[in-house]
């Protein structure tokens, strides 16, 4: 029998390769990136220079990205240990899974768009980014009276499909990413009135602050180093994917809480 987190892997690898596919046959040329190390405001110190390849022209921003990955195998083999023990039921390890094999597989794009700086990736960067938030919501629906796969589908679908807004506006992204982040919040409120626990408000407060830093620093990325040149080290775009990792890390601690509670009750109610 086939384990959830083997099953969840083909069906996010597969959508994976789907969005990659569409971008190598060049649906999305057009859109407008950020492209070139003026983008950016880490600069090559010399002491990298010494150790690290010349294609290795930012480290921070390349190495903080295995971040993602560390962060999304440790919470899939703790969905793993957890529904081992039935604390967990295993449409709950659906969630959980998809939302942490897409933190592993972010964690790699990223990179490759750093160290690359070609179209496509950028292009997968941002594509990417979209689902993620969209999961939020998808989760608190799940939490609170079931979607379904239909319905997991759909939300799925509409996310996807939101990044065609790149292609008739030059902001199309943005609007797109504040959209994904209205609906995540919307969510994650909308459940926790339902399980209004005091647990889960810090990692709730955490992933909003996160997220907010997370938008921020990226946007002030190259007006930081004129307040101190340590940001042209640990830049503004490092401190962002710090934020949005641990934005990650508060958005699994905030579902687990609520997820063990609900379970809680239910098994309450059948004693």
């Amino acid at each position: 029998m086939v384990s959830p987190m083997v099953k969840t892997f083909g069906v996010v690898s597969l959508v994976t390769a789907a969005m990659i596919y569409a971008i190598y046959l060049g649906y999305f040329d057009s859109v407008q990136t950020e492209l070139g190390r003026q983008f950016y405001a880490e600069r090559y110190s010399a002491k990298w220079r010494k150790i690290l390849p010349p294609w290795l022209n930012m480290p921070y921003n390349t190495f903080v990205n295995f971040g993602y990955v560390i962060l999304g195998a440790f919470y899939c083999a703790k969905t793993s240990v957890a529904l081992e023990r039935k604390q967990i039921q295993a449409s709950d390890s659906y969630l959980f899974y998809s939302f942490n094999i897409m933190s592993t597989f972010y964690g790699a794009i990223q990179a490759l768009r750093i160290l690359t700086q070609f179209h496509r990736a950028a292009v997968m960067d941002q594509w990417y980014t979209l689902p993620f938030f969209m999961w939020v919501y998808i989760w608190s629906c799940h939490l609170d009276s079931g979607i379904g796969l239909k319905g997991m589908t759909f939300w799925t679908a509409l996310s996807l499909l939101s990044y065609l807004l790149t292609l008739i506006h030059t902001h199309g992204f943005e609007i797109a990413l504040a959209f994904h982040i209205a609906v995540a919040v919307y969510g994650a409120i909308t459940i926790y009135r339902k399980f209004p626990i005091e647990e889960a408000q810090g990692p709730f407060v955490w992933a909003l602050i996160c997220c907010v830093g997370f938008v921020v620093l990226k946007l002030v990325d190259l007006e930081l180093p004129k307040v101190n040149q340590i940001f042209e080290k640990i830049s503004g775009h490092f401190l962002s994917k710090i934020a949005d990792i641990f934005q990650i890390y508060f958005v699994n601690k905030y579902f687990e809480i609520l997820t063990e509670h609900k379970h809680s009750i239910e098994n309450k109610k059948k004693k």
